[in-house]
């Protein structure tokens, strides 16, 4: 969408902001996105698309090095390397598809999976510690005794 200022923001609700901003003529409509990033407007009384701008994208050498800020929002560290700009396409980056939504990257047999192993493992810990416990309560009423 495009916000106030006449930014294009990607995605949903307040989304994200483009760095660097990419601005929307006022009164524009059709805005069309390529597969290769270019940002195409028409605008009132002209019947050609004007490109108004291109996205760019980012990789890293080790994405896996990335600090995760939340709500998908990374920043480059010292272990991720300098992000590799380039246009979609190109570099070995991926194209942009306009109206698709994303799939999950969750495999919901594997967390379901984990979930399973972390709820064995506290039942395990809960028994052991109560095991102790009964073991310690042992060992206080012999005292006693």
């Amino acid at each position: 969408y495009v916000n106030a200022k006449n930014e294009l923001i990607l995605g949903l609700g307040e989304g994200y902001r483009l760095v660097p901003p990419i601005s929307i003529p006022t009164g524009a409509t059709n805005i069309q996105i390529g597969q290769d990033g270019t940002i195409q407007v028409l605008q009132p009384g002209s019947g050609t698309p004007r490109t108004v701008g291109q996205l760019q994208l980012s990789q890293f050498v080790n994405p896996q090095g990335l600090q995760l800020l939340g709500g998908s929002i990374f920043l480059p560290t010292d272990a991720s390397g300098p992000a590799l700009n380039g246009g979609p396409g190109t570099q070995g980056l991926g194209l942009i598809q306009q109206g698709f939504l994303e799939q999950s990257n969750v495999d919901p047999v594997k967390e379901l999976v984990k979930l399973i192993e972390t709820q064995r493992a506290f039942e395990l810990n809960s028994q052991s510690i109560q095991t102790a416990d009964q073991a310690l309560q042992t060992v206080a009423n012999l005292r006693r005794g």
